[in-house]
């Protein structure tokens, strides 16, 4: 009887890898370019979509000097 190796019962070993920090500045920025554009051509205001972005922006600022310590 064959048995599964650990790689395939893992769950570790099955979750994708984590996206590089360029990736995340890229899509950070073109959520924020998209917000800009909807907010200032369309007239769209979202109080919920303004606190999401705010969010973000304040996580990613904040997250590398939280990883140091």
């Amino acid at each position: 009887m064959t048995t599964k190796s650990e790689t395939c019962t893992d769950p570790a070993a099955r979750t994708a890898p984590a996206p590089s920090r360029g990736a995340r500045d890229i899509t950070l920025g073109l959520c924020a370019a998209g917000y800009l554009a909807l907010v200032l051509f369309d007239d769209v205001e979202s109080p919920l979509m303004t606190l999401v972005l705010a969010v973000l922006v304040g996580y990613e600022l904040v997250e590398p000097h939280l990883r140091h310590h």
